[in-house]
C-alpha cells in the first residue's frame, strides 16, 4: 500500500474496501471468526448508520462494499472512521476468539498462524493498511458486487457463489437473510 494513501469522502460516493489479514494469514478460515466479522458489520450499520451493499470474507482478507453515509444525509462518514471501527472490534474480539480456541484444542489451524499467537504481543490481525476505491457509477457497482461474490470461486474454495454462505450472493440471489441483511434497494443513484 502507498505509504501517503488518500482516502477520497464526497457526498454520494460508495465505497469498495478490501483489508487484508496480516501477512495474508487465514485467521477467517474457521466459521468462528467469520462470525466476528458478521458481527463487525452489525455494529458498523447500528453505531453509524451506513448502507451495506456487499461483502465476502475469505479465509485472509474481507470485502465490504457501503455507502458511508447516515440514512437522509448527505455528508459521508469519514471511510477512515468506518475502519477504524471495523477493525478494533474484529481485531479484539477475533484474538480473543483465537486464544480460546487455542486454549480448548492446543493448536490452530495453521503453523504460521500458532506461531503469530506465540509472538502477537500487540500484533494486529490486520495489514496496517485498508484499499479503498470510490464507485462513482452504476456499472462498475455491479462489477464489483459480483467480483465479490465471485472471489470464493476464483480462490476455489467452492465451485459455485451459493456455495459461500459468507458473502452477500445468497441475499440477492435468494433473499437469504440467515447471516446478514444488505441494505441496498438496488436503486441508483443510491437512495438511503
Amino acid at each position: 500500500m502507498p505509504s501517503r494513501l488518500r482516502r477520497i469522502d464526497e457526498p454520494g460516493h460508495v465505497h469498495f474496501l478490501t483489508i487484508s489479514c496480516y501477512h495474508r494469514l487465514t485467521f477467517f478460515y474457521h466459521d468462528a471468526m467469520k462470525i466476528i466479522v458478521i458481527d463487525a458489520l452489525h455494529r458498523l450499520r447500528d453505531h453509524h448508520d451506513i448502507c451495506l451493499i456487499s461483502y465476502v470474507i475469505m479465509p485472509d482478507h474481507i470485502h465490504l462494499i457501503i455507502y458511508p453515509h447516515k440514512r437522509r444525509n448527505d455528508e459521508p462518514i469519514p471511510i477512515s472512521i468506518i475502519i477504524k471501527t471495523l477493525k478494533q472490534y474484529v481485531g479484539y474480539y477475533g484474538k480473543n476468539k483465537l486464544r480460546e480456541m487455542q486454549a480448548r484444542h492446543g493448536t490452530l489451524w495453521s503453523p504460521a498462524i500458532n506461531e503469530w499467537m506465540a509472538h502477537q504481543r500487540g500484533q494486529s490481525v490486520w495489514m496496517k493498511r485498508a484499499y479503498d476505491f470510490n464507485i462513482t457509477r452504476h456499472k462498475a457497482l455491479l462489477e464489483k458486487i459480483d467480483y465479490c461474490h465471485k472471489n470464493p470461486v476464483t480462490a476455489d474454495l467452492v465451485t459455485t457463489a451459493e456455495d459461500w454462505p459468507w458473502s452477500s450472493f445468497r441475499f440477492y440471489e435468494y433473499d437469504d437473510r440467515s447471516i446478514i441483511q444488505m441494505d441496498w434497494s438496488g436503486h441508483w443513484p443510491i437512495e438511503w
